[in-house]
């Protein structure tokens, strides 16, 4: 809902810079509107993407598989899960242990990132907004 009220707000600011109603400070302004309405769209579907991750990998059960919620083979076959084409980055498995070696994955839609931050042990799978720290 927050998502569609976002969208309508930037259609009607966009509609009226396009119909000429506004003086330039207006316009200005509504142009501003308008980029940071984007911004936070962006970084809500980053957001998005990275809980989406969350709930495909805790519906996979990984218990049993060796790494647990770090499994590379199921940090995977999460991403295709995904609807759309979102970009994830970060599983790497250095070391050949079939584990995560850091814990972190990013989504990233447009210019905006959110992390998924897997614990050693455990299912208790965080997700925040902003990149992922640089390993």
């Amino acid at each position: 809902m927050r998502y569609a009220r976002m969208g309508l707000m930037v259609l009607a600011v966009a509609g009226l810079m396009a119909a000429g109603a506004c003086d330039d400070d207006t316009r200005d302004k509504a142009k501003e509107t308008v980029e940071s309405a984007k911004e936070k769209v962006g970084e809500a579907g980053a957001r998005a993407t990275a809980e989406a991750y969350r709930a495909s990998l805790k519906a996979h059960d990984t218990d049993d598989a060796s790494g647990g919620v770090r499994n590379v083979e199921a940090l995977r076959v999460v991403v295709k899960d995904l609807p759309g084409d979102p970009e994830i980055s970060g599983i790497d498995d250095g070391d050949g242990d079939g584990r995560d070696d850091d814990g972190y994955v990013q989504a990233t839609v447009g210019d905006e990132n959110a992390c998924i931050t897997l614990p050693q042990t455990g299912d208790d799978i965080d997700v925040s907004g902003g990149a992922c720290p640089a390993g």
